[in-house]
């Protein structure tokens, strides 16, 4: 189990320039046999970790038990544990969010407060393979079965080789002690359903179902990266300052375009795209016409050998665009991300190490959400700008710098609460816009 690790954190170089690293620790097997391998690894690649577990407050009783679990096992190691204790539903009720997603949100925060270099969290393979099934029964492209990646940004999972038995084969031999969620124990939620019904039905077929499925994944994955990047090639060169030739998408293979065009309804559509979205813009793109509804009051129009979004009183549209070596270069001009000045943070500075994704820069999307850390309150864009007076005709001009999906900066506004700089903060950024 130790070399199979070893050989993914090689494989994948997980451990690159990394000198500390913050482990996620729930007190399950899969990560607590994480902690204990990488504890015994940290002297062969010189590394320091650190666990940290955060106590949602959900669970009551059994989730004070998951955290004295933790610690228990990190003493024992000599591990240093950070404790990090917050009442999930009270708060993501202030903030306006679901359970889930503020617990992700104070997650990544109790990752970064650990001022680590990265972050080893413990999906495996099995959960890997869940996510590819969850996404092939709601309908995906080839993106979504790609299942979990070994690395995105500064997280790293060095068990995503690991099927879950393994792991658990891992504990029972080593004598690793490990709680158990007792809301996985339940088929109400469908990855538990997977987990439970879908997984040991193709075992029954093949009992190597997880490792012969673990190179399809890693085929799909590196086939999809080169997807990427002749997406990305193709939506540079076919933008224009009123929106996108659409000669460069008809004179290409029909796979790519299709993906071109998912990225650019991606970039406008509050909710997911669905193939019947990208089946109607393929056809208005191949016929050179056509006016696709994105919203009540959005649409994306073909004509004239162009392709660009329109609201319906033809204001300000929609616009979506990427960096190029820490800029922007929008409709409305450009703006530069560099390094603040030595303690320098304002309302445009934002801390560089609590960033997920890519970068990008586009106007508003409908279901856009801000979150104000004064006033602890997380509201829409639209109330936001209906309570700042801004006129709904320069709206979809006011520039919004997203970390992936979410919303880090709004131009006039400021940094979104979750990215604010705080005492531990050491590479803090400013955005500001030329001229």
């Amino acid at each position: 189990m130790i070399c199979k690790v070893r050989k993914t954190i090689e494989k994948y170089n997980l451990l690159a320039d990394v000198k500390s690293l913050a482990v996620g620790v729930s007190g399950g097997a899969d990560s607590m046999c994480l902690l204990e391998i990488l504890s015994k690894l940290k002297d062969e690649y010189g590394i320091i970790i650190k666990a940290v577990h955060l106590n949602h407050n959900i669970r009551g009783q059994e989730a004070l038990r998951d955290q004295m679990a933790v610690e228990a096992f990190c003493e024992t190691l000599g591990v240093e544990c950070l404790v990090y204790s917050v009442d999930i539903p009270t708060l993501a009720k202030e903030m306006g969010i679901g359970e889930e997603e503020c617990g992700r949100i104070k997650r990544y925060e109790c990752f970064n407060a650990a001022c680590c270099d990265a972050v080893a969290t413990a999906h495996s393979l099995s959960d890997s393979i869940e996510t590819m099934m969850f996404n092939l029964i709601r309908g995906t492209g080839t993106k979504g079965l790609c299942g979990i990646p070994a690395k995105r940004g500064n997280i790293i999972r060095p068990l995503i080789e690991c099927t879950r038995k393994e792991i658990e084969d891992y504990c029972e031999e080593n004598s690793i002690a490990y709680v158990t969620d007792s809301t996985n124990l339940s088929d109400d939620y469908s990855r538990n359903y997977i987990r439970h019904n879908i997984i040991p039905a193709f075992s029954k077929i093949n009992e190597s179902f997880e490792n012969a499925i673990s190179g399809t994944l890693e085929t799909l994955r590196t086939e999809n990266e080169y997807l990427e990047s002749q997406k990305d090639a193709l939506l540079r060169r076919a933008r224009t300052a009123d929106g996108y030739n659409i000669c460069d998408f008809i004179f290409c293979e029909s796979a790519l375009r299709r993906r071109a065009l998912a990225d650019i309804l991606s970039s406008y559509m509050s909710k997911d795209v669905e193939k019947r979205h990208i089946d109607l813009l393929d056809e208005a793109v191949i016929s050179g016409q056509g006016k696709i509804e994105i919203s009540k009051d959005l649409y994306i129009v073909v004509g004239g050998g162009i392709m660009c979004a329109k609201g319906e009183d033809k204001q300000c549209e929609k616009w979506l665009c990427k960096s190029e070596n820490g800029t922007f270069d929008t409709p409305y001009g450009r703006y530069i991300i560099e390094k603040s000045s030595a303690g320098y943070k304002d309302k445009n500075s934002f801390d560089a190490d609590k960033l997920q994704g890519e970068l990008i820069m586009s106007s508003r999307r409908d279901g856009d959400r801000f979150y104000d850390k004064k006033r602890s309150n997380t509201k829409t864009l639209k109330k936001l700008f209906n309570e700042k007076k801004i006129p709904s005709a320069v709206r979809n001009s006011i520039a919004v710098l997203r970390d992936g999906e979410n919303i880090l900066w709004i131009e006039g506004i400021g940094t979104d609460g979750k990215y604010l700089p705080d005492i531990n903060s050491k590479n803090v950024l400013i955005i500001k816009k030329e001229g």
